[in-house]
């Protein structure tokens, strides 16, 4: 019996050493694997330096303009070039096209309130509202 329990206590002293052992090596690779992992971010932070400098580098006002005035024929943009809101074409009123669905389907729709009320409050009026100035200025040339 004594010799039994010698040998269960040999057995279990052998697998805790080798539990240990695998748990120190599998320790020193993942320490080996964080190492080259750091080394990695290293040297992607130093190209994303470089990169940095270089787009810094190619895009320097000068050097842009420079090119600016060799490969492109530019003309500076002046009050010419801008439309007014009268030279678009009307927008067509396309009425309320859900109504016309629902007529269609046989059932009867009702105008919201609020559309009514805003067709009687701004009776003949034919440009929708614009959210910019509403002068009626037209920009002159200066040259």
């Amino acid at each position: 019996m004594i010799r039994l329990l010698h040998l269960a206590a040999i057995a279990g002293l052998i697998t805790s050493a080798i539990y240990a052992y695998s748990i120190k090596y599998d320790t020193l690779y993942q320490a080996e694997q964080v190492a080259k992992l750091k080394t990695r971010l290293r040297k992607e932070r130093e190209a994303i330096a470089v990169l940095r400098a270089e787009w810094q580098l190619l895009t320097r006002p000068d050097r842009l303009q420079a090119a600016a005035d060799k490969y492109l024929t530019m003309e500076a943009s002046g009050a010419g070039h801008l439309g007014r809101f009268a030279d678009l074409p009307a927008r067509t009123d396309r009425g309320d096209e859900i109504a016309r669905k629902l007529e269609s389907l046989g059932l009867f729709a009702t105008a919201t309130p609020g559309a009514k009320e805003r067709a009687a409050s701004t009776p003949g009026r034919d440009e929708p509202r614009t959210t910019g100035s509403t002068s009626t200025r037209t920009p002159t040339a200066t040259r």
